[in-house]
């Protein structure tokens, strides 16, 4: 109880400063500013989705079978120091080619690709820490992050002009100071330790990940791909103020997502998805339950963490809520594909939910529909669809197995 009472405080403590965070860059940066700062963020994150996501569900579906064969998880962190070359020598040619055609847009392209590395290498040592059972260190590390991200944001503006540029600085900073804390607790818990030579072939990772990978970029599209339209044609004060006001539901859910997932995604790991339908009913319990209460005190949250201006449409917090309140269920599900290892079927999962959202985001453009009341519409149906596919799949394995 000590380890689960350590993650309710922490995941309490993170969506305080998360909002605390929503209601500093609503003071210093307008609906416009924020706009492109949620464009930046899809682009930042395409990285993730084509590479560091896929590959961190190899580690951790195999973190068990390494440490069996070595002692110790180091052959995944020497074929993590190839990965990192290869990315940062690629990026390096990226933001240099910024420079010279668009020198203007180079700081943005630096923080992007670091943004991206920064993120994973975090959230792979919280994986990592989080499912060897140290979940203590993981919840510290949320609380540092949260912290530092407002804390480095709320000093930066006293010296710098605010704008969208300072606000990812802040957090890019914030999860190098999160990196270094996981890395010591790491090397403390000896993970990184190996007792024999093991090595991590290239192509086992390729030809586990890629369906991830691809899978991975049609969820980027789908649930940020109208940031990456709607902002070069325009439309970035909306897309601002949708996201804005969306994300702070998305941080509720999130909240309770993760004091959820951390302390029971292990059980689906250790039982070979046997806890995989105990797992789901929590889940829409959580997301049912974050929903309630989002309805009775969202008004007063959105009035409470923004400027003026964006309570008139407090109800798009519910668009986060229920939106990603389905990657609590899918999440589950997705690990219970790989552990059964069907993974090419999340490439037609994630094909559903993109396809799906590209259908509804071109009625509404052919009906001229589209607007910061109607964004979030697409998003959440081509998510549900997702839902409903793999756990459709999810039925059919199981009764496969059963028999």
């Amino acid at each position: 109880m000590k380890g689960a009472g350590l993650n309710i405080v922490a995941r309490v403590l993170v969506i305080v400063f998360q909002l605390v965070n929503v209601k500093l860059y609503t003071h210093y940066l307008d609906a416009k500013q924020l706009g492109i700062y949620f464009f930046l963020l899809a682009v930042s994150y395409s990285a993730n989705a084509i590479l560091f996501v896929p590959v961190d569900y190899y580690q951790q579906a195999n973190l068990a079978k390494v440490i069996a064969a070595s002692g110790g998880a180091r052959p995944l962190l020497n074929f993590n120091g190839g990965l990192a070359t290869f990315y940062l020598c690629f990026s390096l040619l990226a933001v240099t080619t910024c420079a010279v055609i668009k020198p203007g847009y180079t700081v943005y392209a630096a923080l992007i690709v670091g943004l991206a590395f920064a993120l994973y290498v975090v959230q792979a040592l919280r994986n990592t820490l989080n499912n060897l059972e140290h979940r203590s260190c993981v919840s510290v590390s949320f609380i540092q992050e949260a912290v530092f991200k407002v804390s480095l944001f709320y000093i930066l503006v006293r010296y710098f002009a605010a704008d969208e540029s300072l606000l990812i600085s802040a957090w890019l900073v914030s999860l190098g100071l999160s990196c270094i804390y996981l890395s010591y607790k790491a090397y403390r818990h000896r993970i990184f330790i190996a007792s024999s030579a093991y090595r991590i072939c290239a192509k086992d990772v390729f030809n586990f990940s890629y369906p991830f990978s691809i899978g991975a970029v049609c969820n980027w599209l789908q649930l940020q791909g109208y940031r990456l339209i709607l902002v070069p044609l325009g439309f970035a004060e909306e897309v601002g103020a949708f996201a804005t006001i969306s994300n702070i539901g998305s941080s509720a859910i999130g909240a309770a997502s993760l004091i959820y997932s951390q302390q029971f995604t292990p059980l689906i790991y250790k039982t070979s998805g046997q806890y995989t339908a105990k797992y789901l009913k929590g889940a829409i319990a959580v997301i049912i339950s974050v929903t309630l209460v989002s309805v009775v005190f969202g008004e007063l949250a959105v009035r409470l963490l923004t400027s003026p201006g964006f309570e008139q449409h407090w109800k798009l917090l519910l668009f986060g809520v229920i939106t990603d309140g389905g990657n609590l269920i899918i999440g589950a599900l997705m690990i219970h594909i790989t552990l059964i290892g069907n993974t090419k079927k999340i490439f037609a999962s994630s094909l559903v939910g993109l396809l799906s959202m590209t259908a509804c985001f071109g009625l509404l453009y052919w009906m001229s529909k589209i607007s910061i009341l109607t964004i979030g519409a697409p998003l959440l149906i081509s998510q549900w669809a997702v839902v409903y596919y793999m756990y459709s799949l999810y039925r059919r394995t199981a009764r496969a197995t059963s028999h």
